[in-house]
């Protein structure tokens, strides 16, 4: 049978220690969770989830018009003049759309037409402009109602680069509470459908609007950036699913009469040479479409109830990293108690457990992901990973003593004792062995029966573990039969501590009625100290066993050297 078999007691002793360990190895993984070492690897693994996720289809309630580089040529300049602009929008109001979102600053006039674009401005009152708060800012023109019609278009960006949350509003300076472009249009086309924003007075500070609830992003890091109210972008899609036209075409007016009717129509640009460019899960995506997803997700939360991405207590993550390792400690001391596994079966049997446990991992967090909770599986990952490998090194360790130890009297077993010998045979320097055997240890085991001959055994082994110094080996040989292993030890050295060795197991006093010596445990030792004649270690343990049935013949209780003989 495998040497796998022998795991098994010293993995029982040590179940404890490891379970110990796997706590420890928790609350380091979850220590560093809380510095945020994981977070870059969380949020990229929650930017695969939105890249897999099924689409949700084409938003119906969203219209984008775009320009690129080609429709900033045809119209023939940028900035566009201010009569371009108004015409564009004019064309767009007489579509009769609920919301206009203008993310195109128009901050100084440009050109002709600035009176025909302040009347528009100022006459549609559903218009929502863009400003950019954050410095380099850019302030909205200053003729139109600030209040009620302009909203800025500032992002938040993680260390990465990469837009995952929303700025829904922020504090000026003067305390003022100022609001996002997305939620200002947001929040008008909601009350034309009678839903109406509801703030709690608690300590949560959520928003409830119609069917969703809004709470505020907190990342419980101290270098993540979630001042103002923040919330989890849920993207619905990068572009693809929102319908857009050229601004050439509006302005050619080469669409559908009913295109814009009672929907949000978004304005903004797609040129490269404009740099109005994020990064999102999907990849670089235009600044207008990180609103058109924002604005989506509040308008289809309210109405439709789609939730918003939130984030897991700390407290749910922290039960799953401590749970994670230890089915880690669990799964890893359960499958090495397997002895019957050759080393191919095992090596496979361990990257097949540890393989399907991350997927399941991963499979956990993709649901929760699914439901709409942003749970992060990273450090639960690391904390199985660790605490797994760990106990492989751990546990292998134990496993390595048990392989050398006698499991009954705990000393070395025949086959460490063998590998020590030949080792330091091969030294050829000064070595000496001591073969020993429990006089009449059959009749022993006839008189008192074989829980009381282990127990003998168990008391002998220590008696001769404790007459050996450090750097020598006492070893159980066989059945009642003991050997110990001396290097550097001549004939005189060999035979005083074969002699302590008789005596302390005297010393014991175990009962022996069967005994043809002495009533009491006794035991007989043969000495060989190593010649130039012997060719192997196993011709030293030849004479040893010579001098021992020497020593038996003498009478037994007794320590005999070869050369005695």
């Amino acid at each position: 049978m495998h040497v796998l078999n022998k795991f098994v007691s010293a993995a029982n002793r040590f179940k404890g220690s490891i379970f110990a360990l796997a706590i420890l190895i928790a609350m380091i993984i979850f220590a560093a969770q809380t510095t945020g070492i994981f977070a870059l690897l969380e949020c990229n693994l929650l930017d695969k989830f939105f890249q897999i996720r099924a689409s949700e289809g084409v938003e119906p309630k969203v219209v984008m018009i775009v320009f690129d580089d080609n429709d900033i040529a045809q119209i023939g300049r940028w900035p566009f003049a201010d009569d371009v602009v108004a015409n564009l929008l004019t064309k767009v109001r007489n579509g009769k759309p609920k919301v206009i979102g203008l993310d195109i600053y128009r901050n100084l006039p440009v050109e002709t037409g600035l009176q025909e674009l302040k009347l528009v401005l100022q006459s549609t009152p559903n218009l929502i402009v863009a400003e950019k708060f954050v410095n380099p800012s850019v302030p909205p023109p200053s003729y139109i109602n600030y209040e009620n019609q302009v909203g800025f278009v500032d992002v938040v960006v993680d260390e990465d680069g990469i837009v995952r949350r929303g700025l829904l509003s922020m504090q000026k300076p003067n305390g003022d509470i100022i609001y996002s472009f997305a939620i200002k249009i947001a929040l008008q086309y909601l009350q034309a459908e009678n839903v109406f924003p509801q703030v709690s007075t608690g300590i949560d500070r959520a928003v409830t609007l119609g069917k969703a609830k809004i709470l505020p992003y907190q990342s419980g890091y101290e270098f993540t950036d979630d001042g103002g109210y923040q919330t989890l972008m849920n993207y619905r899609c990068q572009t693809e699913c929102f319908q857009k036209i050229s601004m050439i075409d509006v302005l050619s007016g080469k669409y559908p009469s009913d295109l814009f009717e009672n929907r949000i129509v978004l304005i903004g640009s797609t040129a490269e040479s404009l740099r109005d460019f994020f990064l999102s899960p999907y990849g670089k995506i235009p600044g207008i479409y990180i609103h058109a997803n924002l604005i989506s997700q509040i308008v289809n939360g309210a109405i439709n109830g789609r939730p918003f991405l939130q984030t897991s207590p700390k407290w749910l993550e922290g039960i799953l990293v401590f749970l994670s390792s230890c089915i880690g400690v669990k799964g890893i001391s359960s499958f090495l108690r397997l002895g019957n596994l050759g080393k191919t079966q095992f090596i496979v049997g361990i990257i097949t457990f540890l393989s399907i446990s991350v997927l399941g991992l991963l499979v956990i967090s993709y649901i929760a992901f699914t439901l709409s909770l942003w749970l992060p599986i990273v450090p639960s990952v690391f904390s199985f990973l660790f605490s797994s490998v760990i106990s492989i090194i751990y546990l292998s360790e134990q496993f390595r003593y048990a392989s050398n130890i006698d499991e009954l009297t705990q000393i070395a077993n025949r086959r460490y004792f063998d590998r020590f010998l030949l080792k330091n045979f091969n030294t050829k320097k000064d070595l000496s062995v001591i073969l020993c055997d429990i006089d009449h240890f059959k009749l022993y085991n006839d008189s008192y029966g074989h829980q009381a001959g282990d127990s003998c055994l168990k008391k002998v082994a220590s008696a001769i573990g404790k007459s050996v110094r450090s750097g020598e080996l006492a070893g159980r040989y066989g059945g009642e039969e003991f050997a110990v292993v001396l290097p550097d030890a001549d004939f005189e050295a060999a035979l005083s501590v074969a002699e302590r060795i008789v005596s302390n197991v005297r010393a014991l006093n175990i009962p022996h009625k069967s005994s043809k010596t002495c009533n009491i445990v006794t035991l007989s030792c043969g000495i060989a100290t190593m010649t130039v004649e012997d060719g192997s270690s196993l011709d030293l343990l030849i004479r040893a066993d010579r001098a021992l049935y020497k020593a038996k013949e003498l009478g037994r209780d007794r320590a005999v050297g070869y050369d005695q003989v």
